[in-house]
Order: structure tokens, then sequence, then C-alpha cells
């Protein structure tokens, strides 16, 4: 596991007196997400920032992070202000195996939490936004990690399923919030997380949040979960 790229002279957090929101994105680059995935994939997080940067409320207590895996798990990007995000250029090749990267993902958001805190910043919830299309072995011990953390509040874990995805593992991750995607344009659900950090960002830590309907290429895996 390594970082790509250094980022020190990127701020730590802005606005630390508000409430700050923590989103990961953890995505698969296995090869099986090479070709038309991949290419969707990079654009519509790239255009994700854009999006965001044009509600400043948002702008200044969002942050995000971004974790990729295959055989391997890589942080791309540590937690940061999300007008400081970079370009991607993802990579599809090797391997699928999810249960480390989840394990690095969960080690991320709590750190982050702990600094708010400490920042004297009140954390809302943080989100890990999972992206698989396959199979990625045996995830039990982590998903136990993940059902304690978000029975104790501390965390909400979405999974969006590409085609060939292993629903089964999916929904022993994130229970009923699975999502399916048809076909291979990422814009949509990338344009619902960001609608659903601006709606995280008008309400207060604790508050229930009622989320943004789903773009039309993406389904629910089960029904009511919103």
């Amino acid at each position: 596991m390594s970082n790509q790229r250094t980022f020190d002279d990127v701020p730590p957090i802005l606005s630390p007196n508000e409430p700050h929101m923590a989103l990961l994105f953890l995505l698969d680059v296995s090869s099986s997400m090479s070709g038309a995935p991949i290419t969707s994939l990079n654009e519509s997080i790239n255009k994700f920032k854009e999006q965001v940067c044009k509600d400043a409320r948002t702008t200044q207590i969002l942050d995000v992070a971004i974790v990729t895996f295959n055989h391997e798990t890589q942080v791309v990007m540590p937690f940061t202000p999300v007008a400081y995000m970079e370009p991607v250029a993802l990579n599809a090749t090797g391997g699928t195996d999810i249960a480390p990267a989840v394990e690095v993902a969960i080690n991320m958001v709590n750190e982050r939490s702990r600094f708010y805190r400490h920042s004297g910043s009140e954390p809302y919830k943080p989100w890990i936004f999972m992206i698989s299309d396959g199979y990625g072995g045996d995830v039990t011990a982590v998903s136990e990690k993940v059902r304690e953390l978000e029975d104790g509040g501390y965390l909400k874990f979405f999974s969006l399923g590409v085609e060939g995805y292993d629903s089964k593992t999916l929904h022993q991750l994130c229970g009923e919030k699975v999502m399916k995607l048809n076909g291979y344009d990422f814009t949509g659900i990338l344009d619902w997380a960001h609608k659903s950090m601006r709606s995280v960002s008008v309400s207060s830590p604790g508050e229930k949040v009622k989320l943004p309907p789903l773009p039309a290429n993406v389904d629910k895996d089960v029904n009511d979960w919103f």
C-alpha cells in the first residue's frame, strides 16, 4: 500500500469551526474494470469535484479520500478538502481482494473522525462508497466490523455493483445499501453522491437526511433502504 503522490501543500482542513463530512471512495481497479468502465469512472470522479465546488457550503466542509483495490490496496488520495482534489487517471489491472481494502478504508474514516474532534470540528457520519464489479474473497470478518460501526452510528457504507458484481459479498458489507449500475456510465451516480453531500451539508450532525432519487441507470439491489 502506498500513496501515488504527496499532499504536503494541501491544508489539512478548511473551516475547522464548522462540522465536517468525510467521504471515501473505495474503487475496484481490477482487470475486469478495464476499458469503458475505468474510463467512465475516471471522468466521473474528476467531474465530481467540479460539481461539488459549485456549492460554497459543501466545499468548505467536505473532505474526500480515494482508495483503490485489485489484488493490492492503494491510497491514491488521503483525506483532502474537496477543492484540493487533483484529477485521477486510474488503471485497471490484476485480481480482486476486497477485505484488506475495506480494513484500510475503515481505519482511515475512523482516524479522520478523530482528527475532526481534535480540531474542534463536529463530524458528520462518514461515508464509504465502494464501487466493484467482481468477486473479492472472504469478507466475513471485516463485514462484522462494518456492521458494528454502522449500528453504533459511526459510519455509512454504500456499494455500487457494476455488471458482473457479486451481490452476496456487497450485501454482506452493506446490508441493504447496495445499488446496481446498468451499463458503464458513472456520471449519474457520482452526481447522486454530490447531491447527497449537499443534503448532508445543510443538516446538523446526527440528523437523518433524505437522500436524492437515484439516477435512471442505477437501481436498488433490494427495495426500501432509503
